[in-house]
């Protein structure tokens, strides 16, 4: 069942392939308006700087350390930018969530007035579930702090090195699966509101979090597969993009066509996820109702 709604996911974004180009334009342009501002600096810091052809390829830990002893006031001045900028964008994706999920739960092909209407006419409905969620993020956020209890009962307050370099482990990877709970919790949530057309985000959260764990294996089968899928790509991204570091002309535009064949990737698996979530909602519940009225 997994697999074939992965299967609908994909089929449905290539039909409708707009969604994917509007993901990736929103993507694209939050990052030049979150860089432009450092294009100076970092133009004027690369002339006087040998250390420009390190630019490219894989990160340098010395040409960070130039860079900020150079422009010490950067972060001060800047600090701002780096907490907006990425909130503003989650807000728009957001916003383009609402006509994503309108679109594959319609059947419909991508339309303009199905797309913006729908995101306009969900985006407050959204912003108050995900307020509501807060507290269910707090909550599975805080699991990863059980193993602190487990570790000290099992290894007393002083355990052995070991344990604790693979406990913080286990506490990331615990980290990870809160995530990835809470963002499918919030995903099921907005079908429910976009299949129900109900205002009311309490219903949708609950019956987000109803159906996600009475179904756990499937939703968070899924997600986590995508997930598995999201971590190989970069894995694959990140040597050849390292790899892009010769300080030539030719090195600049195909190391940013990478960059962007990279992020169209990532908006792809995005919208797959949203398409596939909506296709196991739709089979699982159907299953629910026919079981409960047979």
């Amino acid at each position: 069942m997994i697999i074939t709604s992965i299967k609908y996911g994909l089929t449905h974004i290539w039909i409708n392939k707009r969604m994917v180009l509007i993901y990736y334009l929103a993507n694209l342009l939050f990052g030049i308006v979150l860089m432009l501002p450092f294009r100076t600096i970092l133009s004027r810091f690369v002339g006087h700087s040998l250390m420009g052809a390190k630019l490219g390829g894989r990160l340098d830990m010395d040409f960070l350390f130039e860079f900020f002893k150079h422009n010490p006031n950067v972060t001060a001045n800047y600090a701002g930018l780096f907490l907006i900028v990425p909130a503003v964008y989650w807000l728009f994706t957001l916003f383009l969530s609402g006509g994503a999920f309108s679109v594959f739960t319609s059947g419909e092909k991508y339309s303009a007035n199905l797309f913006w209407g729908s995101a306009a006419r969900y985006f407050g409905r959204f912003i108050r579930l995900v307020l509501l969620s807060i507290p269910l993020f707090a909550i599975l956020f805080c699991l990863q702090f059980l193993w602190n209890a487990i570790e000290r009962i099992l290894f007393g307050s002083d355990p052995y090195q070991y344990i604790t370099h693979w406990g913080g482990w286990i506490k990331v990877g615990l980290r990870y699966i809160s995530l990835i709970l809470y963002f499918l919790i919030l995903d099921y949530a907005r079908i429910h509101a976009v299949i129900t057309d109900d205002p009311r985000m309490r219903i949708s959260l609950w019956q987000g979090i109803k159906f996600a764990y009475g179904n756990f294996l499937k939703t968070f089968g899924l997600a986590f597969l995508l997930f598995v899928v999201g971590i190989v790509a970069l894995i694959i991204y990140n040597p050849i993009a390292d790899l892009l570091s010769a300080p030539l002309t030719i090195v600049i535009p195909v190391l940013f066509l990478w960059q962007q064949i990279y992020m169209v990737f990532r908006m792809m698996l995005r919208l797959t996820l949203y398409g596939s979530e909506v296709r196991l909602y739709n089979v699982l519940f159907s299953e629910e109702q026919s079981t409960t009225f047979p």
